[in-house]
């Protein structure tokens, strides 16, 4: 079964309005948060910010060196989270790896390891929403 979430509006600080793809995710650790997460296509890996990450009690199992769009590098701190997605009857649990960097992050991004192959993803920009769907692994 497909399920689908239209993007949510933002404004900027210009006053502009933009439609980003966020996705309302449980993520579990010691305890549950309930957080909406961008889901980015272009990221390898997801991002907790820190406060979460110590919030949820996550144990790491490595601390890297790594890049993103900038080039510049930071040190982030290498993990699993288990995390609770879907909509309506349709909920789904699994685990995902996580980086969570040393600096301050606004928010939790979605990146494709662990999550994209659990699904057939298909972004509708002109409607500004998403569709999921199930995959049998």
């Amino acid at each position: 079964m497909t399920f689908s979430f239209k993007y949510k509006p933002e404004k900027l600080k210009s006053g502009t309005i933009i439609y980003r793809p966020l996705i309302p995710l449980t993520l579990e650790g010691k305890e549950k948060f309930d957080v909406f997460s961008i889901l980015d296509s272009g990221s390898d890996i997801t991002i907790i910010p820190i406060e979460i990450a110590e919030f949820l009690d996550i144990k790491y199992v490595k601390e890297n060196e790594v890049s993103g769009i900038t080039g510049s590098s930071i040190k982030a701190k290498e993990g699993k989270l288990k995390i609770s997605f879907g909509k309506g009857h349709e909920n789904y649990i699994f685990e995902i790896p996580i980086l969570v960097p040393d600096k301050e992050n606004l928010s939790v991004i979605i990146g494709r390891a662990g999550f994209f192959n659990q699904f057939k993803i298909t972004f509708i920009e002109s409607e500004k929403r998403m569709e999921f769907k199930k995959i049998d692994l």
